[in-house]
């Protein structure tokens, strides 16, 4: 059907003519990967959904006025006229409708959601002009956004999440599934929120927890956490959206979190033992080496990689997607040989993939990917699954890739000098 303002619909005229070309314009599409971000940011009162549909007064960044200073965190359109104070991030009206008006759409604003049991509010931005709009200029927010704008890989997008005093479990809860995989709090404070954040990631085990901090003995609550990166650097610069924006949106697989540059980073200058406390803590630092900056390991609080882990929630979101697929696409998938032979062709498929993008190890004899997929027979299942049409004997298995983090050369010099 023809595009339409309004009621009425105006089809497009004919013309006496034998030949007609119908053009299809094909738009970029919106990045839902693994790699986005998600900023969550601490307000002190709850949000609202706005029930009736009011007369929008968003206005560009820089014609707003009236807002907070570098320390308000409270989004501006939430604020009101009536009390302007700075600093606050109490006062205001923070009632908003989950429905976008053409001042938010051209604004930037890409989504907005309202969870009305926990006073949060999620959003999604298109760039850093579109977060400034909301948060003003140099807020935290927008501090932490500006860096991660200034990355060369950063996404189509920057999620925010507003959350109130004790309600973070839950406010995440909700929107876990959300277009994010990397979270970073606005304030880099360690407290008990950030701690429940990383048991939050290390329960779930499909997405990171970024942190920063220059006090390196702030790290030793997270020693052994697989899914929250730890960062020794100073907070006068954001490292933590750096360093996603700078590697996170990446194929899946195709690198490792080692020798990144980041912009708008400045090196520390560290002593050797300096720098192998650090990695002995199972942190990142950004140094320079050779007249070159770079993040100096890329692993997590465990010791284990952030790369291999990241493969490892690629695969499991992509069997998974690829399986709901095969349910969704088929008038039926048979509970016979047929149908097993169906999940079986599906995982081999991602699997696949993954050796493709370097998530799984080639084996040098067969130059193949290192992984199998073992399925069982229906005569196998147990009687209470096939009664419930539930298939459980599908496992695979695969051999996860690396890469070379440090070298070590031996080198033999023939001399002709005879030594007596």
């Amino acid at each position: 059907m023809p595009n339409k303002i309004g009621s009425n619909v105006v089809a497009p005229f004919e013309r006496v003519k034998d030949v007609n070309v119908i053009m299809t314009i094909l738009h970029p599409q919106p990045l839902v990967g693994l790699g986005n971000l998600l900023l969550v940011n601490k307000v002190d009162k709850p949000a609202t959904l706005k029930t009736t549909t009011a007369t929008p007064a968003v206005a560009p960044a820089n014609a707003v006025t009236g807002a907070g200073t570098s320390g308000d965190t409270t989004p501006k359109d939430a604020q009101d006229n009536k009390d302007k104070t700075q600093g606050s991030n109490t006062t205001g009206d923070r009632a908003f409708s989950n429905e976008l008006s053409n001042d938010d759409r051209m604004n930037g604003l890409l989504k907005r959601k309202v969870d009305t049991a926990t006073g949060a509010v999620y959003r999604e931005y298109k760039n850093l002009d579109a977060v400034a709009v909301d948060y003003p200029e140099n807020s935290p927010v927008w501090f932490k956004a500006n860096s991660y704008f200034a990355q060369s890989n950063h996404s189509d997008r920057i999620a925010i999440l507003d959350y109130v005093d004790g309600k973070l479990l839950d406010t995440l809860k909700d929107f876990w599934y959300y277009n994010w995989t990397f979270m970073a709090f606005v304030d880099n404070t360690i407290n008990d929120d950030v701690i429940l954040a990383s048991n939050i990631c290390e329960s779930n085990q499909d997405h990171f927890l970024v942190l920063q901090s220059n006090d390196l003995a702030q790290f030793t609550q997270f020693y052994g956490q697989n899914y929250t990166i730890g960062l020794k650097h100073d907070l006068s610069e954001a490292m933590d959206t750096a360093l996603v924006g700078a590697v996170a949106t990446k194929t899946v697989g195709s690198c490792t979190w080692k020798f990144k540059e980041l912009e708008g980073i400045t090196p520390e200058d560290l002593t050797t033992q300096e720098r192998a406390g650090i990695e002995n803590s199972h942190c990142i630092a950004y140094i320079q080496v050779d007249g070159r900056n770079e993040t100096a390991e890329g692993f997590s609080m465990s010791g284990e990689y952030i790369d291999l882990l990241h493969g490892e929630i690629w695969v499991k979101v992509n069997v998974g997607n690829e399986l709901q697929r095969l349910l969704q696409e088929n008038d039926k998938v048979p509970y016979d040989a047929t149908g097993i032979s169906m999940v079986s062709a599906r995982i081999n498929y991602v699997l696949d993939l993954a050796w493709k993008q370097g998530i799984i190890q080639t084996n040098d004899d067969t130059s193949k990917g290192m992984y199998e997929v073992t399925t069982t027979p229906r005569s196998a299942q147990s009687r209470d699954d096939l009664s419930k049409r539930h298939y459980g004997g599908a496992s695979f298995t695969y051999h996860a890739s690396s890469a070379i983090h440090s070298l070590t050369i031996y080198g033999t010099v023939n001399s002709d000098t005879i030594m007596q």
